[in-house]
């Protein structure tokens, strides 16, 4: 197998291989994610696959290869379906070419290197969100961000230490940045749905209305009118943006205390409801979910919304996350 350094049109890329196959030369375009482990692959397949398609014609027939530490079965089922070959350190393997096919599976790392670290924790996913949506906190003072995302400066010291060791932040003349923010939105998301999501206060009611746009305005003035912050996320968010995706439910973030109230619950003809109901109330998970300067119909950060849509996970949810992705990992999250 031959190594080389991508040239320019390749530099997003680690390495560039070429392999001598039984049926001719076997070309691969190299990717190391070395926190595969805690990283949702089909961004990670919805990356690579991006920067391919960027290439030269010629060049986009390289074949993809993903190199972890580690890859769980579940990940490898995604990338074989994608078509996405791979390699990690316990010697699990897929390589498919003309005349070839190498599959290993089952075998397991001594010490997952990423073990060491820890799973991020609920702090570590606010902490993280409030620098992707607001990443002029980063190089700020930690006091700055614990404000923001609710947690201890403690919380905050120890999530930078964390993303240091990970690679995805770094240290420069103007302050700390952010290194890779793809990686970082891959493993804050999974984070995100994992650990953080399951655990926010929700609060569901039927709200008597014909249509979508209805209970987006009588949620407008009600809640203007009491000085209730709020914002739509997920389905009616992406929907808000550029008509992704619709769904019966309408999924907003905002203080679920205030919908204690029977005056305002009056306005909306709103009740209460053990499951289902056609309006879904957030507990917010930072206070950067909920936009300060907006106009009637408020709209959570794209990023929000994105992971919103893959915690819904079905076949839609995630189709309209991935017209979102480009986006939510090329600038601010907003």
């Amino acid at each position: 197998m031959g190594v080389v350094q991508p040239h320019a049109a390749r530099d997003r890329f680690d390495a560039a291989l070429t392999w001598k196959g039984p049926r001719g030369t076997i070309r691969y375009l190299a990717e190391e994610k070395r926190h595969l482990l805690n990283q949702d692959v089909r961004v990670v397949v919805d990356q690579i696959e991006r920067w391919r398609a960027e290439l030269p014609a010629a060049e986009r027939r390289a074949k993809l290869l993903v190199l972890a530490p580690a890859v769980r079965p579940h990940q490898a089922a995604v990338l074989e379906r994608a078509g996405v070959d791979y390699v990690d350190l316990a010697g699990n393997a897929h390589l498919a070419g003309p005349g070839l096919l190498i599959h290993v599976e089952g075998r397991k790392l001594a010490e997952a290197p990423l073990a060491r670290r820890g799973r991020p924790n609920k702090g570590w996913v606010k902490a993280v969100l409030t620098w992707l949506v607001q990443p002029e906190l980063v190089g700020r003072p930690y006091r700055d961000t614990a404000e923001q995302a609710g947690v201890a400066l403690g919380t905050v010291a120890a999530c930078v230490r964390d993303l240091v060791t990970r690679g995805l932040l770094a240290q420069a003349k103007q302050g700390r940045q952010i290194a890779d923010r793809p990686q970082l939105v891959a493993l804050w998301v999974q984070a995100y749905v994992d650990v953080l999501r399951p655990k926010l206060t929700e609060r569901r009611l039927q709200v008597r209305a014909e249509t979508k746009p209805e209970i987006w305005r009588r949620l407008a003035e009600t809640l203007a009118k009491r000085g209730v912050p709020w914002a739509l996320t997920g389905a009616d968010a992406a929907e808000h943006r550029a008509h992704f995706f619709h769904a019966e439910d309408t999924e907003i973030y905002a203080p679920i205390a205030a919908f204690d109230d029977r005056e305002l619950l009056k306005r909306l003809v709103a009740q209460p409801t053990a499951r289902g109901g056609n309006l879904l109330v957030i507990e917010p998970p930072v206070r950067a979910a909920i936009p300060v300067n907006h106009d009637v119909r408020p709209v959570a950060p794209d990023l929000l919304t994105y992971a919103e849509l893959r915690y819904r996970g079905t076949g839609q949810a995630l189709e309209a996350a991935e017209l979102l992705l480009p986006g939510v990992i090329g600038h601010d999250g907003r």
